[in-house]
Parts: structure tokens; C-alpha cells; sequence
């Protein structure tokens, strides 16, 4: 069987992929319009609007971006996001606020210092209300635009300093494979197999299935560790492509499973009613 070179957007969900698509192409018209007013040396700014382009879908375990724009018209997989399974839920949150909901090189580094880019003009603002309100009892004594001024400066340090600690203190709990990544079809490869072995087991409701499901989440996790390194260490490859021909089994072994119970419980059928239409002939 051919293996599946990546999952399928929204679990397969046609009407949320639809929805999607039509936001990301009435941004797509927007985004062109800016992009026209750029100058070609813009290149930093023109990735950043494209990469607003990507779909962001948002999973059990991480997230998701698709490019509608791509080769495949149902969606061309560019980034994977993978948080610890072991993270409580609002750690999974904060994830998913600082690096699962920003787009691509939204965090940018100067000097060592990790900063947003761009900084937003709404968050500095609110930020910079917050420290004049914090700070209003020690600057009583100031003059009034001095104050502001601090207040300002102290703002515009949290606004730019805060999501990049929040980045920093995260960045052990995520992990993120895009395109770029040498063995990053692998890897998504092995997120196709995830997928259908979950809806099997969802599907299904076998406790095997259920419990093979439940590890899943870890094997996902362990496996996007192992992309960066596959790419010069032929140990982490071998237990990277492992792990993908692994799962792909597993996945074929429960549908081929799935196949013989739907077809000895349609025997079983079309047995039960054979019987009753020669009882009926024999009445």
C-alpha cells in the first residue's frame, strides 16, 4: 500500500478546509495588493506577508500550517508543531499563543536578543498604559512628560522583551519541523499514519486500537527530535525511518483487520437473510 505523503487538513474535514481556504484567498488578494507597494528589496517583509498566506490548524498535539497556494490544490503541508506530551494544558496554551499561533519568522534575533518582528503597535499600547498605571506612585514626583516618557519606554521594553522570555522559557516544550528540515517528509509521513490510526481507533472503538492511540502523542514527540539530527547522524535516521515503517504497519495490519470483521459480519448477514427468505418459501 502506498503510504501517504502527509495528513489530511482538519482530519479530513472538508467543510472547515473550504472555510479556510476561502479566509486565506481573500487574504491572498490583500496581502498582493501590499505586496505591489514594496520594493523589491523588501525580501524580509515579503516573506512576512506570504507567510501569512499558510493556514494555521490547530491539533490536539500542536499545530499545523498548510499553503493552498502550493502544487497540491487540498493543501501542501510546509510546518509541523509538536508540544511535550507531558505539558498540563495551559502550558499546551501558552505553546500554542507564542509559537503555534504566530506566523513564520515572527520572532527574529538582534544581537543575541530574540525580538518580535513586527512589534505590534496594540500591544505596546496596552503595555505601555499598564507600566504608567504601575508606575504612576513612584513618578508622582516627576514631571508629567517625564512620566509618560518612562512609562512609555518601560512599555515598549515589555512588549518587546515578555513574548521573547515566553519564547525562551517554551522552547524546550515544542518542537517544529518545516520544509526545510532534510527528513521533514519522513516525518510527515508519519503524522499520515498517526492520523488514520487514530480515526480508525475513534471509528472503531477497539481497545487495541485505543491503546495504541494513546501512545501516539509520545511517538510523535520523540520522532520530531529526531529530524534535525537525521540529517548528519545515521543512527537517529535509522530510528526516525524506523519509527514511520513501524507506524505504517500498524496502520495497515487495523485496516486490514478492519476489512475481515466488516467482511465476515456481511457474510453473517447476507446469511441471516438467506435463512429467512427460504422460510418464508417453505411457509
Amino acid at each position: 500500500m502506498r503510504l501517504a505523503a502527509q495528513p489530511l487538513p482538519f482530519d479530513a474535514d472538508r467543510g472547515r478546509w473550504v472555510h479556510a481556504a476561502q479566509e486565506a484567498a481573500r487574504l491572498h488578494h490583500a496581502v498582493r495588493a501590499e505586496l505591489a507597494g514594496l520594493p523589491s528589496t523588501a525580501s524580509a517583509a515579503r516573506a512576512a506577508f506570504k507567510a501569512l498566506l499558510l493556514i494555521r490548524e490547530r491539533t490536539r498535539g500542536g499545530w499545523l500550517r498548510w499553503d493552498m497556494f502550493g502544487s497540491n490544490p487540498a493543501g501542501v503541508l510546509r510546518e509541523a508543531g509538536v508540544y511535550d506530551p507531558d505539558q498540563h494544558r495551559l502550558g499546551r496554551w501558552v505553546c500554542w499563543t507564542v509559537w503555534g499561533r504566530r506566523p513564520p519568522l515572527y520572532i527574529w534575533t538582534l544581537g543575541g536578543l530574540e525580538l518580535p518582528r513586527p512589534l505590534p503597535v496594540g500591544r505596546t499600547a496596552l503595555f505601555a498604559v499598564a507600566a504608567f498605571a504601575a508606575l504612576s506612585p513612584a513618578t508622582s514626583l516627576l514631571p508629567a512628560a517625564t512620566a509618560l516618557l518612562a512609562a512609555d519606554a518601560v512599555g515598549v521594553a515589555a512588549a518587546a522583551g515578555l513574548p521573547a522570555a515566553v519564547r525562551h522559557l517554551t522552547r524546550r516544550r515544542v518542537r517544529v519541523v518545516g520544509t526545510g528540515e532534510a527528513y521533514a517528509t519522513v516525518f510527515f509521513r508519519l503524522l499520515a499514519s498517526e492520523q488514520r490510526l487514530r480515526m480508525l481507533a475513534e471509528r472503531s472503538e477497539r481497545s487495541e486500537l485505543t491503546r495504541a492511540a494513546a501512545v501516539l502523542p509520545r511517538l510523535v514527540w520523540d520522532a520530531a527530535g529526531l529530524v534535525p539530527p537525521a540529517a548528519d547522524d545515521m543512527e537517529a535516521r535509522a530510528v526516525l525511518l524506523g519509527y514511520a515503517q513501524s507506524l505504517a504497519l500498524l496502520v495497515d495490519q487495523a485496516v486490514e483487520v478492519e476489512r475481515q470483521e466488516e467482511a465476515v459480519e456481511a457474510a453473517i448477514r447476507d446469511e441471516g437473510t438467506q435463512h429467512e427468505r427460504n422460510g418464508e418459501g417453505d411457509e
